[in-house]
């Protein structure tokens, strides 16, 4: 039988909107182990008046202090032998990555979607970065030992992908790629795609990692008949976040992705 990971997520207030179309469509798929991380008195009520899993989660209301508490309730879930989903909010899941796509065949420690540049050395470096908005971690001792190294180089560089990205680089990770399948645009730069899973190994670690394909969970509007989950970039701003994701496309299930 396939494991059933908790999926969690982080919101507060301003997010409401967007988190109970997200809880709305996991249900719609048939996934109900959600757990909220609640930044807020508001969030945490919300979540106990419809009956939604949720954690208060002390928050400073910047960004720095959000990764760096992801962080260590990612240490705590992985201590306590707990295999979860870390999932954005507005990382829209299309299709149940449980059962349909790349991700339900694959028993990596760390599986990661796939982000754009960010951050810029590795991504020069290698053509490519894993995103924190969506990942899937097996509770191994090998995945343990590399979320505390992310924590503690996080405390220097204030950022969760910025430090995964780097640390999983230092190790020595060895990917098995070639030049990547395709390539896509994010303003002047591009970054590389591949049509399959590429994995990775490091050389002192027994630790396995998984990057899915972005046409299956896509940072990026990609057309693509079986997308997974849409994580589209949203222009930094404010406004409607959930009409930006409909204009976006976010919400189809044709799989053509907004595009």
């Amino acid at each position: 039988m396939p494991s059933v990971p908790r999926i969690v997520t982080f919101s507060s207030e301003a997010f409401l909107p967007v988190l109970d179309l997200w809880i709305a469509g996991l249900r719609s798929l048939g996934l109900g182990r959600i757990r909220v991380y609640a930044l807020d008195e508001a969030t945490l009520a919300w979540c106990g008046d419809r009956g939604v899993d949720a954690c208060p989660c002390p928050w400073g209301g910047g960004l720095t202090d959000l990764w760096l508490a992801r962080l260590e309730i990612f240490r705590r879930l992985l201590a306590d032998g707990e295999e979860f989903i870390h999932s954005d909010a507005d990382a829209i899941w299309v299709r149940n990555p449980l059962e349909e796509g790349s991700a339900a065949a694959l028993g990596d420690d760390l599986v990661f979607s796939q982000g754009t540049y960010w951050p810029p050395d590795i991504h020069r470096r290698q053509g490519f970065v894993l995103c924190c908005g969506w990942f899937w971690v097996r509770p191994t001792d090998a995945a343990g030992a590399f979320f505390r190294a992310v924590e503690d180089d996080a405390r220097t560089s204030r950022n969760d992908q910025v430090s995964l990205n780097r640390v999983l680089a230092a190790a020595g990770a060895r990917w098995s790629r070639g030049e990547g399948d395709y390539e896509l645009p994010v303003g002047e730069r591009l970054f590389r795609c591949w049509r399959e899973p590429i994995r990775a190994t490091l050389e002192s670690s027994p630790l396995t990692v998984a990057m899915l394909p972005h046409r299956e969970f896509q940072r990026m509007p990609e057309a693509y008949e079986r997308v997974i989950v849409r994580h589209f970039r949203i222009p930094p701003g404010g406004g409607d976040r959930v009409q930006a994701l409909r204009d976006l496309g976010a919400f189809d299930r044709d799989g053509q992705g907004g595009g």
